[in-house]
């Protein structure tokens, strides 16, 4: 029986992660503003209606890209915070047995 914890939980990864998540999050609420420039440029009715219906799906798609983004953000950044609370629980139970 092993008298240790096999876990390993890599902060820098977790860390890592939900700081490029809110990135990609971030980015894709800035994108928000082409649809004005795209169909600015476009000239035919006939396109400018097909490019208007494009960007529509892909704001509420977008839209929805950002929360659900933004919630694994948060998943990821609450698993971080639960493990490093529990290896304080966990330093602080070893160091009573030692003394």
């Amino acid at each position: 029986m092993s008298k240790g914890s096999d876990l390993q939980v890599d902060y820098d990864l977790l860390n890592t992660s939900a700081t490029q998540l809110d990135d990609i999050r971030k980015e894709f609420k800035g994108l928000g503003a082409w649809k004005a420039e795209v169909t600015a440029v476009v000239g035919d009715s006939r396109v400018r209606k097909a490019m208007g219906e494009f960007v529509d799906n892909w704001d509420k798609n977008r839209k929805r890209l950002i929360k659900e983004i933004g919630e694994v953000g948060d998943m990821v950044e609450a698993t971080r915070d639960a493990f490093q609370g529990l290896d304080g629980e966990l330093a602080k139970a070893t160091q009573g047995k030692k003394e």
